[in-house]
């Protein structure tokens, strides 16, 4: 009995400890590109989708974000000079 019951502790502790460990992989190549990269969207032929069409999309929208808010920035700015 006591036999058991220390198998059954070591078992327990070496799932634990597994479960405790670094997770690496698919979520390391997000985390090492720059924010607001679209790099990652390139993935997305992997799951059927065409990803170099997909992230040169999200770059003009981001593009075209970025122009809009400057000439937010000159309005506001504008008036006050």
């Amino acid at each position: 009995m006591l036999r058991l019951t220390f198998v059954i502790m070591i078992l327990a502790t070496m799932l634990f400890s597994f479960g405790c460990e670094k997770r690496t992989g698919v979520l390391d190549t997000a985390s090492q590109s720059t924010p607001g990269s679209t790099k990652p969207l390139e993935a997305a032929d992997l799951v059927g989708y065409d990803g170099k069409r997909l992230r040169k999309s999200v770059d003009r929208i981001k593009e075209a974000n970025e122009k809009h808010n400057q000439e937010l920035g000159n309005m506001v700015d504008g008036p006050d000079q």
